[in-house]
């Protein structure tokens, strides 16, 4: 590949859902010495702006392909240079990236945005044939719950919040108890039901080009040190028993929360509260039984449920 001239550097991807555990794993790869975990953002052909809690100003979230194209309307720059400008700012990035980190492993974590999922595949066997890829698999009922509880601190520019979004997030971000009947609406659970399932949908595509691995976020919890030694042998990293423990401290939810221990709630915060299992206080019947209509088939892969009718103990 064009920028695979060093045998010596391997760009390598991790792909999940939006909250499956992606910032942990970074935290984890990141202490490593040989390894440099980033979040470019290269694929998707997606634009928006967010405005976050706290801050004055919105930001731009914007994939790397969806600016290059920008750059071929307002530049005047014929659509079949495309292929070729994209390789040219990869590999300017690419060899940035290597200068500052001094590290011979990138790892970029990928959480794809809603209807993107397929394109993001497809750039990276196009543009990165030869890396390895590693899945991150979250219950993705637990992964709806840590969404809508995320986007209490953000939302996107020109989206007014109803009277029932604007009560629910004031009560949450203020740890008082909710009393209406339902937490969550139809829409967001039809938004992170297909959030979830989308990543997962492209894996048998990614096993045909690349060397593929699966871990979960819940055997993260429960396994960190076998999980994570398994994930540094896939991506041909050193692991002896110094560099683990740096890695497991450094990434431990403790140091990541400066101070709090797995399941210590803080709402407003981008590591809320680092269990599994949390959507069981939040779900109803009725929320079970719309996600399953749209991702059950994929909690039932993944061994999240035993069948089809897991819903009905939620009544």
């Amino acid at each position: 590949m064009f920028f695979e001239r060093s045998t010596s550097f391997k760009n390598h991807f991790i792909i999940a859902a939006p909250r499956s555990g992606t910032t942990w794993m970074s935290k984890l790869l990141n202490a490593h010495p040989e390894i440099n975990c980033v979040e470019r953002r290269l694929f998707g052909d997606y634009a928006d702006f967010v405005k976050d809690d706290h801050q004055a100003d919105p930001r731009l979230r914007v994939t790397l392909d969806k600016y290059i194209n920008s750059l071929l309307l307002h530049h005047g720059i014929p659509k079949a240079h495309k292929d070729k400008l994209t390789k040219s700012v990869l590999k300017g990035i690419l060899e940035a990236e290597q200068f500052a980190s001094n590290k011979k492993i990138t790892v970029d974590k990928i959480t794809p945005y809603l209807n993107t999922s397929s394109l993001v595949i497809e750039a990276i066997n196009k543009y990165f044939p030869k890396s390895k890829i590693i899945y991150l698999v979250r219950d993705g009922r637990d992964v709806l719950t840590s969404g809508v509880f995320h986007w209490f601190n953000k939302k996107p520019l020109n989206t007014e919040l109803t009277d029932f979004e604007l009560q629910r997030r004031e009560v949450f971000l203020n740890s008082e108890k909710f009393s209406s009947e339902r937490f969550f609406q139809n829409k967001e659970i039809e938004q992170w039901a297909n959030e979830w399932k989308q990543p997962l949908g492209t894996i048998e595509k990614a096993k045909q080009s690349h060397k593929v691995k699966i871990i979960s976020y819940e055997n993260m919890l429960s396994k960190p040190k076998l999980v994570l030694e398994e994930c540094l042998s896939f991506l041909g990293a050193k692991r002896n028993e110094r560099i683990i423990n740096r890695c497991l401290d450094t990434g431990s939810f403790l140091k990541m929360t400066k101070g709090r221990n797995n399941g210590n709630e803080k709402p407003d915060a981008h590591v809320r509260k680092g269990i599994a299992g949390d959507w069981k206080n939040y779900f109803t019947y009725t929320d079970g039984k719309l996600f399953h209509v749209i991702a059950g088939e994929s909690l039932i892969k993944y061994g999240y449920v035993k069948d089809e009718k897991w819903f009905e103990a939620l009544r």
